[in-house]
């Protein structure tokens, strides 16, 4: 195949704009005779005037021969080995060889048996295996042309996200890329070509074959770049999410007003979450990790009428930690961010109590859950249109939320005392007005 060959002239890609270590990189391996082309995402988000966050380089030489150039390199991986280079500031850039088939592509011989292949291939080969058309484009070290074997530049002038390829090819072979594809419609607002959307509904349950902990990474990389509610809602129309969460069938399919009402809920966490991101806040998996599950919690029994108050909130803990196992367990997802998503959400009956008490003790301010549970406290709030305490607002730094009024800095009272020494009244943040407190029933805090 002959590719299209766009010239430095004709593109707005500058060396200026490539990370100065990526340039290191190209330039000593094409001093050495070998191809050197920076690739995928990178040259995309260059066309498209973004900063990419990674700088990923590919070359016809050999693992070992790239090592032998770099002495600030390892070689990594079993069966698809790259090689990464080591530059200062913890910086990473990595290096590939040119392959002819994707890392997690099945292969079948004629016998009928399925191969994981690691071989060697072309330039050509190497951009035919990629996901999607406006990641397979090359820029050429050695003229500064950007190379187009699969129609990329097309896409991205006319905001198609377009799968290499038969999709319903490319998706049995390897059905995380369904989740790619969704991926980068939401992040970049292309739309997804008819015949690869229509392909994510043939194949969604394919879904199910791939292994736990690569569905756990793409899962949490799906939530944490800056674009969670566009990537849910693409895989809720598509039926890709239910396909990986069964159990959110029962609060999110289907055209009831409850359901709509869940999907919303969802939705909106997740737009907060996304401009979280996006302002330069950073995330905890915990949090992730309750937002998700939330609307499941919505459509579980949470009340008993035959359980004390005590033995209520025993009970909504349990079905909390039922939730999160039942929905998280097949994605070997580390302990500790579920439980402590589990201490998130249980804590959210003690909020309550404490904020009708108008006060928030010290031993409960003392707790390592405290901040995020504040934190999932004020993203369901904004969610769903009400307002977070003062007492909360407070209780945590100034622009905590972005979206939570400044507090004004009022002045102690100040009051003289018996001996005639002044002293200050008792703190704010643990009083807050009757008139204002939360009407919600709580639950007996539980420590």
């Amino acid at each position: 195949m002959t590719p299209l060959i766009i010239p430095r002239s004709e593109h707005p890609i500058s060396r200026s704009m490539i990370d100065e270590e990526a340039l290191k990189v190209l330039y000593r391996l094409h001093r050495h005779g070998f191809l050197a082309y920076l690739v995928g995402g990178s040259v995309r988000d260059l066309l498209l005037g973004k900063t990419p966050k990674d700088f990923d380089v590919a070359t016809n030489a050999h693992p070992h021969e790239v090592h032998v150039l770099f002495r600030n390199s390892r070689i990594i991986g079993r069966r698809f080995r790259l090689v990464h280079v080591f530059f200062k500031g913890n910086k990473i850039i990595e290096v590939s060889t040119f392959r002819s088939h994707s890392e997690f592509e099945e292969v079948q011989t004629e016998d009928g048996r399925i191969l994981r292949t690691d071989s060697f291939g072309t330039p050509e080969e190497d951009a035919l295996r990629r996901d999607i058309t406006i990641n397979g484009l090359f820029y050429n070290i050695a003229d500064f042309s950007i190379i187009d074997y699969v129609g990329g530049t097309i896409d991205l002038e006319q905001k198609w996200i377009r799968s290499i390829g038969d999709p319903d090819e490319k998706f049995t072979q390897d059905p995380v890329r369904m989740i790619r594809v969704i991926r980068h419609a939401a992040r970049t607002g292309f739309q997804i070509e008819e015949k690869t959307y229509q392909a994510l509904f043939t194949h969604q349950e394919k879904i199910k074959r791939c292994s736990p902990s690569r569905l756990r990474d793409e899962f949490f990389r799906e939530l944490k770049e800056g674009a969670a509610a566009p990537s849910l809602q693409f895989m809720i129309e598509t039926g890709l999410l239910f396909s990986l969460f069964p159990d959110l069938k029962r609060a999110l399919e289907g055209e009831g007003k409850s359901a709509r009402s869940h999907r919303n809920f969802l939705l909106n966490l997740f737009r907060l979450i996304d401009h979280l991101i996006k302002v330069g806040k950073s995330i905890p998996d915990s949090i992730l990790l309750a937002c998700f599950v939330s609307p499941l919690i919505r459509v579980l029994p949470m009340d008993h009428p035959f359980l004390g108050r005590k033995e209520q909130a025993h009970y909504w803990m349990q079905t909390i930690r039922w939730a999160i196992h039942q929905l998280f367990s097949p994605f070997s997802i580390p302990r500790e961010p579920k439980e402590m998503a589990i201490q998130i959400l249980t804590a959210q009956s003690n909020l309550n109590h404490y904020l009708q008490r108008g006060k928030l003790p010290k031993r409960f301010r003392s707790k390592k859950y405290f901040k995020n549970a504040v934190l999932f406290y004020g993203l369901e709030a904004e969610a769903t249109g009400r307002k977070t305490p003062r007492l909360l607002r407070q209780a945590l730094p100034s622009g905590f939320l972005p979206w939570w009024p400044r507090e004004g800095r009022k002045n102690k009272r100040r009051r003289r005392s018996s001996e005639g020494d002044l002293t200050s009244s008792r703190p704010m943040e643990d009083k807050w007005p009757a008139e204002e407190r939360e009407t919600t029933r709580p639950l007996p805090p539980q420590d």
